[in-house]
């Protein structure tokens, strides 16, 4: 059944077989046993693509949800295991997680000697449930409404450019400055609005535009370190850049909002032993690294 639902999901008998651990022919001798079972036929197959039959696609959704109180039923036992077991997948931006996830991961390693760990570095946003990841730390970006998204720390942003850049741009004093500037920014909406806040004159929202824009903070900091342009970028991640006099920062007295840091896990993993253990490790040990006070695990889902 898991293997049924996975090739629905991926599309692909290799990807699942590889996913698995097994070869691809007994991912196809696993389907069609099920299909004997059941007395059905559940994918159309050709040589370049399988397809669920009507049939297929309905077992598909009951199948789920089976699949899904297989794996609470495993988690509420697990509770109680001496000690936790079994595969745990993680994706991480890149930047990010070499910085404060990976120097904690051995100690967690150590600590939990039975689970395997898999960690994926991207800082392109997958797709959970088609890569098989029980759970993806995100920085500064909203949660997908599908997935559990859990707040686990905050880090503050700064509005950095160069000094280069600054001295034959037009003045930044207010944040409606910003529309005559160049901004760094992540792609993938129509919009960006960069949301400003002062003492005594509440919330400015500011649409802003620019030439360059990058789905890798990283990118985004030395673009601006090359004088690019202004961008938006959390704390941690320009703190040696400004003490360093490559960057300086703009509107200090207005306050933006936290970068948030989140776990989100698909439906039905949440509650997975081994992800709440790799949560409360990793907010255990950031502290004031983030320049922010991080949160527990067990805060208020998003």
């Amino acid at each position: 059944m898991k293997a049924y639902v996975r090739v629905i999901e991926l599309e692909s008998f290799t990807r699942v077989a590889e996913e698995l651990r097994v070869q691809q022919s007994t991912v196809s001798k696993w389907i069609a046993s099920l299909e004997a079972d059941l007395g059905v036929k559940l994918l159309d197959r050709t040589t370049r693509q399988q397809r669920a039959t009507d049939a297929g696609r309905r077992f598909y959704d009951h199948a789920r949800d089976v699949l899904g109180r297989y794996d609470a039923a495993v988690a509420d036992v697990q509770q109680s295991a001496p000690q936790l077991t079994g595969r745990l997948r993680v994706s991480v931006p890149a930047v990010f997680g070499h910085r404060f996830i990976l120097p904690h991961l051995p100690a967690f390693l150590e600590q939990y000697p039975r689970v395997e760990l898999e960690v994926r570095f991207s800082d392109r946003y997958i797709n959970l449930v088609e890569a098989g990841v029980d759970v993806a730390i995100r920085v500064g970006l909203p949660v997908e409404s599908s997935f559990i998204g859990r707040r686990l720390a905050g880090t503050p942003r700064r509005l950095v450019a160069s000094p280069g850049y600054l001295q034959g741009a037009p003045p930044l004093e207010e944040p409606a400055d910003l529309r005559r500037h160049r901004c760094l920014r992540h792609p993938g909406r129509p919009q960006t609005i960069w949301t400003f806040r002062r003492e005594g004159r509440g919330a400015e929202r500011v649409s802003v535009r620019g030439r360059f824009s990058a789905d890798s903070s990283e990118a985004l900091r030395v673009a601006a370190v090359a004088g690019q342009g202004v961008a938006l970028l959390a704390d941690w991640l320009v703190r040696d850049d400004l003490v360093a006099g490559r960057l300086v920062t703009r509107l200090d007295g207005w306050s933006l909002p936290p970068a948030p840091i989140r776990a989100v896990t698909p439906p039905g993993r949440s509650q997975r032993p081994r992800v709440r253990a790799l949560l409360s490790h990793l907010t255990g040990r950031w502290g004031t690294a983030l320049g922010a006070h991080p949160m527990t695990t067990a805060g208020p889902s998003e």
